[in-house]
């Protein structure tokens, strides 16, 4: 039964320490997939913010050029 490999399904035939070490590798695991994703998610994040700040300030840039060409077109 050591060679055999736990899981969630045989955990019960093996001893609390060996289910307290799973349990305990599975939940390290599971934190480094939640660091990960979270890592993935903030730099979309970041990357959006910054598109979303580079959009204004073309939008600025283009409000601001047809207001000086309204200008001079009136002069």
């Amino acid at each position: 039964m050591a060679t055999e490999k736990i899981s969630r399904w045989n955990m019960h035939k093996f001893p609390i320490t060996s289910q307290m070490e799973y349990r305990k590798a599975r939940r390290a695991e599971a934190q480094a997939i939640i660091d990960k994703n979270a890592q993935i998610a903030n730099g979309f994040a970041a990357i959006s913010k910054n598109r979303v700040a580079e959009e204004g300030n073309l939008f600025s840039r283009i409000a601001m050029e047809r207001m000086g060409q309204k200008v001079s077109k009136r002069a």
